[in-house]
């Protein structure tokens, strides 16, 4: 059987997000066409790799093609935050881009995580968006994703744990 696939073409909004304290917050995208709204689940590192994409398209789309990057993108922080309900499709596996030159749209392409023991094909959602949407995304996705826990707090918690590690409490 195909892969069941789930298309916004164009998505009106595209976002990441995170809820939660630093150290244990859930991670999200969100994309919306007109009054449909989908959200997927995601790990931090995934909405970090998914901004370093974004940027490394568009650099290579003004080199390829001659696109000028957008300078000077703003957004609102309310704008871009998640909105309520968070019921996610399905946790994410694997995401990619791609480009669509005809009609100048960044394709995100998301495919669900399957267990090992799932004899099923993954979902798929794919949401065309303007550079300046995902120029947008990757700005607010790495500033979210880099709320986090300070390096001092990573380092003291790991320091912690190192110090546990075997001997009780």
């Amino acid at each position: 059987m195909a892969n069941p696939i789930i298309e916004l073409d164009p998505v009106t909004h595209i976002t990441a997000g995170a809820i939660g304290q630093p150290g244990q917050r859930v991670f999200y995208i969100q994309a919306e066409k007109g009054l449909d709204r989908l959200t997927l689940l995601c790990e931090k590192e995934q909405v970090f790799a998914l901004a370093d994409a974004i940027d490394e398209m568009v650099q290579n789309l003004e080199q390829e093609f001659g696109l000028a990057r957008h300078e000077d993108l703003s957004f609102s922080e309310l704008e871009m935050e998640l909105k309520e309900p968070l019921d996610p499709l399905f946790r994410v596996g694997a995401m990619g881009l791609g480009y669509d030159a005809n009609r100048d749209r960044i394709l995100l392409v998301a495919q669900e995580a399957l267990g090992e023991d799932e004899e099923r094909d993954p979902r798929e959602v794919r949401c065309f968006a303007t550079r300046a949407q995902m120029q947008v995304l990757s700005q607010y996705s790495r500033d979210v994703a880099g709320r986090g826990r300070s390096p001092e707090q990573v380092a003291f918690q790991a320091e912690a744990y190192f110090r546990r590690n075997g001997h009780g409490d």
